[in-house]
């Protein structure tokens, strides 16, 4: 007996340290290994999680902590880690549409415990408790999220609030928070109850000198748009539907980097990707594309808001053989280049399913002659 006790102590210390085994690919583990670096003080919490992980939500965890930023990293703890993770899992069998959702999306937009720049929170068993009753007879995904953001909408109202973003319970002990707070709330209660859901914003409208933050969320199928606790009958259905359609760029991020095929326009790393949505609400966006005369510049498109000209999206020229491509809508924008001792810029008009091609070739800089230009921005039929 004595020795079958030992026996089964190590086999229980292999299988612990054998978490490198559940996947095939070096540069995930290596991935995770500099994550456990990244976690400072907190590492041996982390490695105690992995050892002591359920095998079947394992490969989660390690995506989870392998694209975790460092802030997070050293503060998980570990039981309320491993519990919110069990419970992500759980949502795939609790609730029918749990089946439709591929490995890809549960990883990228519904594992995750944060969604922007909030504090990371362990939500999921008050979600679940508040929301379970009023889902669990639903069929469809489109149907839970319309219900989700009728309960989001009545705890939840607009009002402005400081820079730094409202952790979840924050915003729902308060009952109010700016648009992109309510977004947190509305895409955190989604995965609660397993849909896939993203945050989604345009960074300045170009007929107005704001910005906004939305919800996009994956059911039967398809990714829509909804209004962040502000329900609506039906999905792809917001006060600003219209003038989405009016927008420069819209764009909505990925925990981690999803593979190709999504329109990825910024990745950091392997650990965050920035997607641009804007084909989601235009059939035929207008594609731009640029050459420049230098290798690795940077070019960056601008629109007009808050009385100046406001970049708001940049791509990298990895050659000077290859034109960088932009998708984006309808309108006069400004295209600029350069570095600390060149400089090239023009001024575009495109219309949907315009191909507008444009040669930027910096050049020295000098003092520019007064230009004046109108920017004008057309409103779609």
């Amino acid at each position: 007996m004595k020795y079958i006790s030992i026996l089964l102590v190590l086999l229980a210390l292999s299988i612990q340290a054998d978490w490198r085994e559940t996947t095939e690919s070096d540069s995930l583990i290596e991935q995770v290994e500099e994550a456990l670096v990244r976690a400072g003080e907190n590492k041996p919490i982390l490695e105690e999680a992995l050892e002591s992980c359920d095998p079947s939500f394992l490969p989660g965890l390690i995506f989870l902590i392998s694209n975790s930023p460092a802030i997070n990293l050293a503060i998980f703890d570990k039981d309320s880690l491993l519990a919110e993770i069990e419970l992500a899992y759980e949502t795939r069998k609790i609730f029918s549409w749990g089946n439709e959702i591929s490995d890809e999306l549960f990883m990228h937009y519904v594992l995750p415990n944060q969604v922007s720049q909030e504090p990371a929170t362990y939500y999921r068993a008050f979600f679940l408790e508040q929301l379970r009753p009023i889902v669990d007879t639903l069929t469809s995904g489109s149907e839970a999220a319309l219900a989700v953001n009728k309960w989001c909408g009545e705890h939840v109202n607009f009002k402005q609030t400081q820079r730094q973003d409202q952790g979840v319970f924050h915003t729902l002990s308060s009952g109010y928070g700016r648009c992109e707070e309510m977004m947190i709330v509305f895409v955190s209660a989604l995965r609660s109850v397993g849909i896939p859901a993203r945050e989604a914003w345009t960074p300045y409208w170009a007929t107005s000198d704001n910005n906004h933050a939305w919800t996009e969320l994956h059911s039967d199928g398809d990714w829509h748009y909804a209004g962040s606790c502000e329900p609506s009958p039906t999905l792809d259905n917001a006060w600003f539907s219209k003038t989405s359609q009016r927008a420069a760029v819209i764009f909505s991020s990925a925990f981690g980097v999803p593979p190709k095929g999504s329109d990825i326009l910024y990745r950091e790393k392997k650990n965050y990707a920035i997607i641009n949505s804007f084909p989601h609400y235009a059939d035929n966006p207008a594609i731009v594309e640029v050459e420049v005369s230098e290798d690795s510049a940077s070019i960056f498109l601008s629109v007009f808001n808050f009385g100046a000209l406001r970049p708001i999206m940049r791509r990298v020229a990895e050659d000077n053989k290859h034109p960088v491509t932009f998708h984006i809508g309808q309108g006069d924008y400004i295209l600029y280049t350069g570095n600390d001792s060149t400089f090239a810029w023009e001024k575009i008009h495109t219309e949907f399913g315009d191909t507008v091609k444009v040669i930027l070739k910096p050049e020295q800089k000098k003092s520019l002659d007064a230009q004046a230009f109108w920017l004008r921005y057309p409103v779609p039929e």
